[in-house]
């Protein structure tokens, strides 16, 4: 046994005011897990985990912690009876050791989630030398039959790697391989958790690198299984894949710093959103990126020596919606996905007029019009998707955002408080319709366009055009 009873780190080390408020509610417990961990990194964080593990009497300790926390708690079974008390800033986890205090420690993940801190004296318990590996900064798993159990713990190795600066002990590594496939057969919802908190600190480009060469890249992201297969073409510098990943990159490590820059006073949209707790629409960009020429190999043609992928937006626009739901990413992130991935294209085809200068305002107008709610995520996506491109194409994202300020200077101008000159009621009067119909829809709609084309700009001519607008022949009107 490796047990180091002994070693003491002192209380000040360890102290935290929920732990200083209910210490006296036990007798025998050990702090345990990320806290203990992090607090021997010297990492000290706003919001906390807290996990205890105790031999004491779990109602009686409830009861007491209660009553010196003033919060609610809640239970759960996860191998063994968890009872959990929220507050605003901390999470606490209680939980009585199952077997022996050695048993339990040695059935966690990562040696360096295994050490735990006598609540009564503060020294440390550590059976699987994680102090060695925190001072050596190594990712080692507890065992073989500690990835083979439980595959998800990749995903963790991989997140806490690039978290807390670490490197994978080989072990991790060899046992990642073996068992990668195995993740399929996880609760995907514990997947979806990881890869939630890995997109938050900027660090899913990094793992999906990881992901790649530990084999779960495509056991969790199967949709993407063929990328690999479509080879560069020009003006691509890189076959799909790698394209993929810089994307990814470009996005996460320059778009989403910078978006103040590409986007100016409507970079506030991005990231405003929260699509469930701790997910924003800036992380789900993320993913987004990842599977925006999902569509590709699917559409995948050669004409004239070249490579097509026709309608790869549109395809891929479905799969990658069904994607994030099969992921549990829920609704509104689908259809996030799914209209940024949809529309994903038009930029460039902007860009090539603006390039011209045949850029007209009605292609701009019909942009933002089609793209209402998300029109500011599909431009940012958009510098990325360009900067993976080609060394030649990322030299010129600086005349490309120069691009996107001209655009947004006619949705500022022009689109952004815009108001209809008439209502659909006064639409229907005019018209002499006596109930709601696709026809008013329609003359709104291009009403609307003509205002901000400037070529309506008072009610008298908005109710002449009005008049003089049949729905049957539109072309004419």
């Amino acid at each position: 046994m490796f047990f180091h009873y002994n070693l003491h780190y002192g209380k000040s080390v360890f102290y935290h005011p929920v732990i200083e408020k209910i210490v006296s509610c036990f007798s025998n417990a050990f702090l345990v897990g990320g806290f203990v961990r992090d607090r021997l990194l010297n990492i000290f964080k706003e919001k906390v985990d807290l996990d205890i593990i105790t031999f004491d009497d779990l109602e009686k300790v409830r009861g007491c912690i209660l009553e010196r926390l003033k919060v609610s708690s809640f239970s759960f079974e996860k191998e063994k009876t968890v009872i959990t008390f929220v507050g605003k800033d901390f999470r606490l986890d209680v939980s009585n050791v199952k077997d022996s205090l050695e048993e339990d420690l040695l059935n966690r993940d990562f040696t360096i989630n295994a050490i735990a801190v006598s609540l009564n004296d503060f020294s440390l318990v550590d059976p699987a030398k994680g102090l060695e590996d925190l001072r050596k900064k190594l990712i080692r798993p507890i065992s073989k039959e500690s990835i083979q159990r439980d595959p998800v713990r990749i995903v963790r190795g991989v997140r806490f790697k690039h978290l807390l600066g670490f490197d994978y002990h080989h072990t991790f590594i060899e046992y990642s391989r073996i068992f990668s496939k195995s993740i399929e057969k996880s609760p995907i919802e514990r997947v979806k958790d990881e890869i939630v908190k890995i997109s938050k600190p900027d660090l899913f480009s990094k793992a999906l690198k990881d992901f790649y060469k530990l084999g779960v890249f495509v056991p969790i992201f199967k949709e993407l299984e063929d990328l690999e297969k479509i080879p560069k073409s020009p003006p691509h510098d890189h076959n799909l894949l790698e394209h993929t990943f810089l994307t990814v990159e470009h996005l996460e490590n320059f778009c989403l710093k910078e978006k103040e820059f590409i986007l100016l006073e409507f970079s506030k949209e991005i990231g405003s959103k929260e699509l469930f707790k701790d997910f924003s629409d800036s992380d789900c960009l993320k993913l987004i990126a990842l599977y925006h020429d999902v569509g590709k190999p699917i559409t995948v043609k050669e004409r004239n020596g070249r490579l097509t992928f026709y309608n790869h937006d549109k395809v891929g626009a479905e799969i990658a919606k069904g994607a994030l739901l099969r992921l549990k990413f829920g609704k509104k992130a689908s259809s996030l996905a799914y209209n940024v991935v949809r529309h994903h294209l038009r930029p460039f085809f902007l860009y090539k007029l603006y390039k011209t200068k045949e850029l007209s305002e009605k292609a701009i107008y019909r942009f933002f019009d089609s793209t209402v709610g998300f029109s500011f995520h599909v431009l940012l996506h958009s510098v990325a998707d360009l900067m993976a491109t080609s060394e030649e194409k990322r030299k010129e994202s600086e005349e490309f955002i120069q691009f996107i300020h001209y655009i947004l200077k006619f949705y500022k101008e022009r689109f952004e408080n815009l108001k209809p000159l008439l209502s659909g009621k006064e639409i229907m009067e005019i018209k002499g319709f006596e109930s709601p119909n696709e026809c008013i829809g329609k003359i709104k709609k291009k009403l609307f366009e003509l205002q901000a084309l400037g070529k309506i700009k008072t009610i008298d001519e908005a109710i002449k055009f009005v008049k003089g607008y049949t729905c049957e022949n539109t072309s004419k009107s």
